[in-house]
Formats: C-alpha cells, structure tokens, sequence
C-alpha cells in the first residue's frame, strides 16, 4: 500500500464523533494561543482532544492512534511557530493593564522631578531627568532647554509642564 493509500485508509477508518471532537479541541486549542480566555479554550481543547484519542484508540489499532496523536502534535506545534512568528503570544505575557501599572510604577515616583527638554516639545517630545531620556506630552509649548517638571504618569502618558524658575534654584 502506497504513503497516499494509507493516509486515505487512515482518516476514512476515523469516525464522525473523533472527527467533530478533535476538530473543535483544536480549534478551542488555537483559540487560545491567539486570543486568551484565561486557559477556558486551552482546557476545553485539550479535553476534546484527549476525548478524541480515547475513541480513535477504541475504535481503531495501537499504530492508528499513534499516528492521530503525532499528527496532532505536529499541528499544535505549526500553531506555535505562527504564534512566534506573528507576534501573537507577546501580549500573553503582560497585558495592557498590567503594562500601564508597571508604567505608573517605574515612572510614578518621577513625579515633581525637574529635567531639561532635548527636543521642542509641542504636545510630544524628549526630555532628561535624572540621566534618563524620556518621551513626555505637554499641553504648553516647551522650548529646547528649557527646565520641565512631571506633573502626571498616566497608564500611556509622562505629563511634564514648564518648571518654575524659584524651583530651579531649589535644585
């Protein structure tokens, strides 16, 4: 028997509910590498899954099933390397949320801090405090130079405003 024939006698031997199961375990499974529902789709897939191995081992050889089993493992495996490649799973790791936390966290303790501006600032533009470049956002124009003071870190902003000159001479 021809690779073609038995890859045919293979998957027409498989029964409808094995089909239906696996199908849906693994598309549950890729739901999740994508986008996540809190390990929902990744234990919902995985359980078909294995339900699916279970009758394609009752109902089919010791060779068959392990023939379904590394073909799944192949696919799951393409997943992941498009997963990588896409750049789907670097929001898996930190969230948004918890992105803007570490942000008010890191940079929330600059706040009253005095630098200069390296750049015009005109809504955007690139300050130094504390030996550290930094892209703030002001309401006012600033001058290239000029003192700035961080008045505000908001989850996606460093909110700097002229600083006065009395303050400068506190430093």
């Amino acid at each position: 028997m021809s690779p073609a024939e038995s890859f045919v006698a293979f998957f027409s031997s498989t029964s409808v509910l094995t089909v239906c199961l696996w199908m849906t375990g693994f598309t549950l499974f890729a739901i999740e590498f994508f986008q996540p529902l809190h390990g929902a789709a990744y234990i919902s897939g995985i359980s078909l899954m294995s339900a699916a191995f279970v009758t394609r081992m009752l109902y089919g050889s010791a060779g068959e099933a392990f023939m379904f089993v590394f073909l799944t493992a192949l696919l799951i495996f393409v997943v992941h390397i498009v997963s990588l490649i896409t750049q789907k799973r670097d929001w898996l790791k930190v969230s948004r949320l918890e992105k803007a936390g570490a942000r008010r966290r890191k940079y929330g303790t600059l706040i009253d801090s005095i630098g200069v501006a390296n750049t015009p600032i005109d809504l955007t533009g690139n300050v130094t405090i504390n030996d550290v470049n930094l892209v703030v956002y002001s309401e006012s124009p600033i001058a290239v130079g000029q003192k700035v003071r961080i008045i505000k870190v908001t989850s996606d902003k460093i909110i700097v405003e002229r600083a006065d000159i009395n303050t400068d001479d506190e430093d």
